[in-house]
């Protein structure tokens, strides 16, 4: 600051004027650097809100990608007596449940053990030295009451510690001077799981004794379906309905109607068709290309998203192979493709396919794993899996998995009955034997589609750990970034030295010209002196 003090004092320049616009000029360098720093960062922004979309997008496809998520089932309780408004079942269905309606009659719930003592004063009420043998199923153990448990709640603190699936609790009936009670509680419903409770004295230790009656036997649900009598030790009953589980609630009689729902269904494919458009309209206006204006979107030419899009856009007007059925199109189970690249649903159309073969369009969307093999489960895939067929054989007690047709084989990995492929095209396949036994075992089928195609594709996209082409344009552009920040903070360091080196010249420059100034004073005094001393002698 010392230095302007000077500026301009003996030159009469505008300095600082002069050294601003020396800078302004200077730093013209720098602001090309801004420029193409601002438009990585338009770029960059754009992909982040492209990740962002398609992680969107994967989330809704997931719900497509495999059969027990594509399709969905419904389920409806009727009461046999329309004015009867008992809740006698809950069901739940799977992707597996056939149409069709079962009559159901539940005679009694399953319950548990109930076993309920004598009243006692308090919790800490003593209790009379001996022993309690508690059963539960087809497990026993002792307690041994004595001085270090001799109370009802030491009782229920050592009950609780045997390890047999029971809990003792207190329950308070309300009684003026002996309201406290222990209960007994089996943990599990069913003939099996019955609980007993027995108890001897030692009568060495003269103060209460305690007594056990069973208010609530343990027994198993009783009910029938179409006619056919079924008892089971719990209310839940995943294995009697194919795809259903039920939920006894009360006893009673009525009708489950088992269907496909096929609104639930439309939903979903709707919501991709949805998800899928912003995609695509997103995609187009980032790559625009305006031949009036010829005003370009933020990634226009760019090789990744112009990859995804073409992936995008094939994936669903691509015939899709290895599937049984009339419909091996998209477009034939009313999704079609419009000019701008979006799509449009036909629920009419897509509902008709559903009520016509709904696997077959379950599988245009969904992966699924077929065996010819009675002792072979098809167990899953993982992303490394290609779809095919690949003929399975046991060789030396190890299975062997081979593309079908080919004569190779190779060992998969395993151990047990749980196996999968190791290597090339069979990678992941996942797979239950039930025997090591030499031989063939006919083949494992896995037919990928549309969902499942997408799901792999944009997994390379979105996640970081594939290192895809998303992820690093993402880190290159972040990159490049950093680099113009770093070239912008050296210019301007550089920028601010050059100003003071400026500053520091047009300060010397005033120094000099004063010191000039002062020598051409001083000898125009020296002059006017001795013209004096010349005008005196006259």
């Amino acid at each position: 600051m010392a230095q302007n003090a000077v500026f301009g004092i003996n030159s009469n320049l505008d300095t600082q004027d002069i050294i601003n616009k020396m800078v302004s000029l200077e730093a013209r360098s720098m602001d090309l650097v801004e420029a193409k720093k601002q438009i990585e960062q338009q770029k960059l922004a754009s992909f982040k809100e492209l990740k962002n979309r398609l992680q969107t997008f994967k989330s809704v496809v997931t719900t497509l990608n495999t059969e027990s998520r594509f399709i969905v089932n419904k389920s409806v309780f009727s009461n046999n007596s329309s004015s009867d408004n008992n809740k006698v079942v809950d069901i739940t269905t799977t992707s597996s449940a056939t149409s069709g309606t079962y009559s159901l009659v539940v005679d009694n719930l399953a319950t548990e053990t109930k076993i309920i003592s004598n009243g006692f004063a308090s919790t800490t009420s003593e209790l009379e030295y001996g022993r309690v043998k508690v059963t539960a199923g087809s497990a026993s153990a002792t307690v041994t009451i004595n001085s270090t448990n001799n109370s009802l709640d030491g009782l229920r603190l050592a009950i609780n510690n045997l390890g047999l699936d029971v809990k003792a609790s207190f329950l308070n009936d309300g009684d003026d001077t002996v309201p406290v009670r222990l209960l007994i509680s089996g943990n599990l419903t069913g003939a099996t799981g019955a609980v007993t409770m027995s108890y001897s004295k030692d009568s060495i230790y003269p103060v209460d004794e305690i007594s056990f009656t069973t208010t609530q036997e343990a027994k198993n649900a009783s009910f029938s379906i179409d006619g056919v009598s079924i008892s089971k030790s719990s209310n839940t009953v995943s294995d009697v309905i194919s795809g259903a589980a039920l939920k006894l609630q009360s006893a009673g009689s009525g009708t489950i109607s088992l269907s496909t729902d096929t609104n639930a269904i439309t939903t979903k494919v709707s919501d991709f068709v949805d998800e899928y458009n912003e995609i695509s309209l997103f995609l187009s206006e980032q790559l625009a290309l305006d031949s009036e204006t010829e005003e370009t979107g933020v990634l226009f030419g760019n090789f990744a998203v112009q990859n995804l899009q073409q992936i995008l856009r094939s994936s669903i007007s691509n015939k899709v192979t290895g599937i049984t059925g009339d419909y091996t199109y998209l477009s034939q189970i009313g999704i079609t493709t419009k000019s701008d690249g979006t799509l449009i649903l036909d629920t009419d159309e897509l509902s008709d396919a559903l009520v016509d073969d709904i696997q077959n369009v379950s599988q245009l969307f969904s992966s699924r794993g077929t065996v010819t093999h009675s002792s072979v489960t098809f167990v899953g895939f993982t992303s490394d899996t290609a779809p095919g067929y690949y003929d399975l054989q046991v060789s030396s007690n190890v299975p062997q998995l081979s593309n079908s047709g080919a004569s190779t084989f190779v060992n998969a990995s395993g151990s047990g009955n749980f196996w999968a492929g190791s290597s090339g095209d069979s990678t992941g396949l996942n797979f239950r034997i039930s025997g090591l036994t030499n031989g063939s075992y006919g083949q494992i089928w896995l037919s990928i589609g549309v969902a499942e195609i997408l799901n792999r594709q944009l997994q390379n996209m979105v996640d970081t750990s594939l290192n895809g082409p998303l992820v690093t344009e993402l880190d290159t552009i972040t990159e490049t970034v950093d680099d113009y920040n770093i070239t912008l903070l050296d210019q301007a360091e550089r920028l601010l030295e050059y100003e003071e080196s400026l500053k520091a010249k047009f300060s010397n420059l005033e120094i000099v010209l004063g010191r000039l100034n002062a020598q051409r004073d001083t000898f125009k005094n020296s002059l006017a002196g001795i013209q004096d001393i010349f005008k005196a002698r006259k």
